[in-house]
């Protein structure tokens, strides 16, 4: 039997700062109240000092954000009440099983977007959110907390919040489906890599947040001299720009890209360069990751919980907490961060650093990646796909040339891809393909799969350094496109497919290895994989286009990624095949997951195409594994390459 469970609690811990492991496993933590439902039974609710509500071993267990549930339950309910344990095989997510289906995360969100006539309690929400914390905590660190003795009608608000978040959990239970057996193995493998954690070398950690706090002093003192006192520090945006319009030049901000182009300018003076120096140095030591890191290690050192289970559309994985996934790429070589490293044991790390590298808030920037360590006597192995969507694009594509350059690659007998792109397509010989050439191929095939244009190539272009007019923008977009006719065929064909059973509820519409399908308000694409991608309440709808043109287009309901607002969102074909393709890339990456912890590697944590693992093993190991073909993706040419290391690094 089904069992849903919601848990209220209390804490002197800052959740969104600290993280559910640390927040868990704090003495301060603990249950205001527990509401719990057997299938459609009544909602009980459960109150310390009451007997263990049920055994989870007889039920399957579920909660929505059911890694909170899970945590609390063992480290809380277990410890503090002596109520048996809750095994993850007896656990399941409505959260993961909604967001698997193209909905939102938020129970709230959950609940209008599937139209339900139970809504989440939001005055119970602002309660829980009063209670949940202390009232008061005192100079001698004793606390003073919400009780129910003081504020029974606050109490009785909350224990019908409670309730009713179980009832709107239960709700939209019934539009939700199970994750497939394959997607159910890989949801718990991430709640265990999850539950690992990441090894944090806390102690270099400490030293270096004291290094640029020390730095931040030093360059505001230096802004405050250069600048007469006009500029009261490095982080006074309004002051720095008024000063440095003073000077004749105009700015409109401070922003990294202004500060970068007024810089490399002839004409700016050159005070205004030393003001902008400074800016741009301070900007540099902002001590948010290591901060992150410090607040969100548990005891052991481990910061845990850095993964969100499908939190693309596509069913890739987000970052979370400390954000694995945009840690900065560092701009000096990995044998001075090793270096920087060292230097850190010593009290004056920082006039070393400074002294034998250069400014420390930039060195430490640099290193911040290696603050992820490996425990003592074991190594991190660390390894990524070639060009993966690349890769797959061309398979999904039957662009077989590109498939066989890719492979003539991988066994030496071929030049690379960004070389090759540039040849195939302005029909210049590999040989005399210049770097710049290469450059250019390099920004075009990374532009140009999901049906790019000029925009689209002027927008990479930019992160590589390439500069072109329009016009050639436009000419290297046509040539890719004659040079890669069957990916062009694909992006329509797939628009079509997609139309067509947007138009025909129920029917079938294959290209290649994909199938579409329009069912139970969902456009869904079948992939190689078996899974399949949804597209809720999709419509046939006339849409301008960038180019100012009108056409019917398809759109869903999605959740914006700026305003996270529910909103309508149309696509086209490049725009699913993009979906399609990193889909796809995904499943690769969770096929690899689930053989690498079946060979007994640990892994503890994966950015976009990459795997982090730690232990003792060999890095050509992991690199096998992870080129080994799913039977579902025969053909497709995959090659890896890693490192194993102390630290982690780009």
């Amino acid at each position: 039997m089904k069992v849903t469970i919601d848990f209220e609690t209390k804490s002197t811990v800052d959740l969104k700062k600290q993280g559910l492991a640390v927040y868990a496993a704090h003495p301060t933590t603990d249950i205001l109240c527990t509401a719990y439902a057997f299938g459609d039974g009544e909602i009980n609710l459960w109150l310390p000092g009451d007997p263990a509500p049920f055994n989870p071993a007889d039920y399957e267990v579920h909660a929505h954000n059911a890694n909170f549930e899970w945590n609390i339950w063992n480290q809380v309910c277990v410890q503090k009440y002596g109520w048996p344990e809750l095994k993850l095989e007896n656990l399941h997510c409505n959260m993961a099983m909604g967001m698997a289906m193209g909905l939102p995360a938020s129970l709230e969100k959950l609940a209008l977007a599937l139209n339900l006539d139970v809504k989440k309690d939001m005055r119970g929400s602002r309660v829980m959110l009063q209670l949940c914390k202390p009232r008061k905590v005192h100079a001698d660190e004793s606390i003073s907390w919400w009780t129910e003795e003081e504020f029974p009608e606050k109490y009785e608000t909350l224990y019908e919040y409670c309730k009713k978040d179980v009832e709107v959990e239960r709700a939209t239970s019934k539009y939700l489906k199970p994750l497939s057996p394959k997607e159910r193995e890989v949801w718990l493998l991430d709640q265990k890599i999850n539950q690992r954690g990441i090894q944090i070398d806390i102690d270099s950690v400490l030293l270096a947040e004291k290094i640029i706090e020390s730095e931040k002093k030093r360059l505001d003192v230096e802004m405050r001299k250069l600048t007469a006192n006009e500029v009261a520090s490095c982080s006074a945006v309004a002051q720095i720009t008024e000063y440095v319009r003073s000077y004749g030049v105009e700015i409109q901000g401070v922003t990294k890209a202004e500060v970068i182009s007024l810089l490399e300018d002839e004409a700016t003076p050159e005070r205004v360069k030393k003001v902008l120096v400074l800016r741009q140095e301070a900007a540099r030591s902002s001590t948010a990751k290591l901060k992150a890191m410090k607040l969100r290690a548990s005891n052991d050192g481990r910061v845990r919980n850095t993964l969100q289970y499908h939190a693309a559309h596509t069913g890739r994985w987000g970052g979370r907490g400390i954000q694995l996934q945009n840690l900065p790429r560092p701009n000096i070589p990995q044998s001075e961060i090793y270096r920087a490293f060292g230097l850190l044991k010593n009290t004056a790390a920082g006039e070393f650093i400074d002294t034998l590298i250069g400014p420390p808030t930039s060195i430490l920037a640099d290193c911040i990646r290696g603050f992820i360590s490996a425990p003592e006597g074991q190594s991190l192995l660390v390894s990524d796909w070639s060009n993966i969507e690349g890769r797959v694009l061309a398979w999904l594509a039957g662009e077989a040339w590109k498939i066989k350059a890719f492979e003539a690659f991988d066994n030496g007998t071929g030049p690379d891809l960004y070389l090759l792109s540039y040849s195939t397509s302005f029909h210049v010989a590999v040989e005399k393909v210049t770097k710049d050439m290469r450059q250019i191929g390099k920004v075009t095939e990374l532009s140009m799969g999901y049906q790019g244009g000029v925009g689209a190539f002027q927008s990479m272009a930019i992160n590589y350094g390439v500069k072109v007019t329009d016009d050639r923008a436009d000419e290297i977009k046509t040539a890719w496109r004659n040079a890669h006719p069957k990916t062009v065929q694909f992006w329509y064909a797939i628009e079509d497919a997609a139309v067509n059973a947007v138009l025909n509820h129920k029917q079938n519409f294959k290209v290649g290895c994909l199938t579409f399908r329009t069912q139970d308000s969902f456009l869904m694409c079948r992939l190689p994989s078996g899974r399949v991608l949804h597209y809720p309440a999709p419509k046939i709808e006339n849409v301008t286009t960038p180019w100012g043109g009108n056409k019917d287009a398809i759109t869903y309901l999605t959740e914006n990624s700026i305003t996270r607002k529910w909103c309508r969102e149309k696509t086209y074909g490049g725009k699913l095949v993009e979906n399609i393709t990193q889909a796809v890339a995904r499943d690769i990456l969770a096929e690899s997951l689930l053989k690498i912890e079946s060979k007994g590697h640990k892994t503890v944590g994966h950015v976009h195409d990459e795997i982090i693992i730690e232990g003792r093993g060999n890095i050509e190991e992991i690199e096998s594994i992870m080129c080994e073909i799913p039977e579902w993706a025969i053909g497709l040419p995959l090659a890896a390459e890693g490192y194993k290391s102390k630290r982690y690094r780009k």
